[in-house]
């Protein structure tokens, strides 16, 4: 009788063993999915904010995301972060010219003077 039981706990270590290892491997699995995902949301924000203060803006998104979590695998996103962050909110400038009557009459003695107009 004892030798059944050493048989039966023997085969109890060796299912919980086996139970430990795999429920590991889940558990590095999704870490490793954790921390992915987590570096592709931090490299979204990161393209977002860079869209918005009018850097890189001749790259589209999906792109621009493509190359930092290059970067990001190569350990340069804190530093581009950093970068991010001295940067003056949006640093792009639009402009136009209008030459439409219906806004008051032609141009502007500004848009004269850019276009050379006056001088």
């Amino acid at each position: 009788m004892a030798e059944l039981d050493t048989v039966k706990v023997a085969k109890v270590l060796a299912d919980s063993a086996h139970a430990l290892r795999s429920v590991s491997a889940e558990r590095d699995k999704l870490a490793q999915e954790n921390a992915r995902m987590h570096r592709h949301f931090e490299v979204s924000k990161l393209a977002t904010a860079m869209h918005e203060k009018g850097i890189n803006l001749d790259v589209d998104a999906d792109t621009l995301v493509c190359d930092l979590e290059k970067a990001a695998a190569a350990g340069r996103l804190p530093a581009i972060q950093e970068a991010m962050d001295m940067m003056a909110p949006n640093m792009g400038f639009t402009g136009t010219l209008t030459h439409d009557d219906a806004h008051g009459g032609g141009e502007s003695a500004f848009e004269s003077f850019i276009i050379g107009g006056v001088g």
